[in-house]
């Protein structure tokens, strides 16, 4: 007997990891969880300069890193960054307003568009939130899978920044 025609089409992957032929913008999961791994590390990266750097030493830091320099506040000690190759997954904010509780704030961008990162110096977890203001409409076709991978790894969490620090 035959397979069923009803079995799914041999897909081909596009370079962006979007089946070819196909209209559906949400990515494969392998894709995303390694887009997820990246923002991971970067995040991790942010925090550990948050933990052991000054402002002074941020930028020359990041640009070490890979980062490219969005904006600069030198009065209010505020920075933010985004990875220097391709499109970004997140801007990153830096804070250290408190030098006692230096804050990383990571903004989602294209197809994950709705997601914020938010660790602070002092405390080791790193929320990963929707934006509550947005619909689920409103969310990147990939922020929900993307939250998911996210959660998965150790010290991501779900409560709220506001409610964890």
């Amino acid at each position: 007997m035959g397979r069923s025609s009803s079995s799914p089409p041999f897909l081909v992957l596009t370079g962006s990891g979007i089946p070819s032929g196909s209209d559906d913008p949400r990515l494969l999961p392998s894709d995303l969880s390694q887009r997820a791994k990246i923002a991971g590390q970067q995040m991790r990266y942010f925090g550990l300069v948050a933990r052991k750097c000054s402002f002074s030493e941020l930028l020359p830091s990041a640009r070490r890193a890979g980062f490219t320099l969005v904006n600069e506040d030198a009065r209010e000690k505020e920075a933010r960054f985004r990875w220097a190759l391709g499109e970004p997954d997140f801007i990153f904010s830096v804070s250290f307003k408190d030098p006692d509780k230096v804050a990383v704030v990571a903004e989602s961008c294209g197809d994950i568009v709705g997601l914020t990162l938010v660790s602070h110096s002092h405390i080791p977890d790193i929320s990963v939130e929707v934006k509550p203001w947005l619909g689920s409409d409103e969310l990147g076709p990939n922020a929900t899978r993307f939250r998911e991978i996210l959660l998965s790894f150790p010290n991501f969490i779900g409560t709220p920044a506001w409610a964890n620090y």
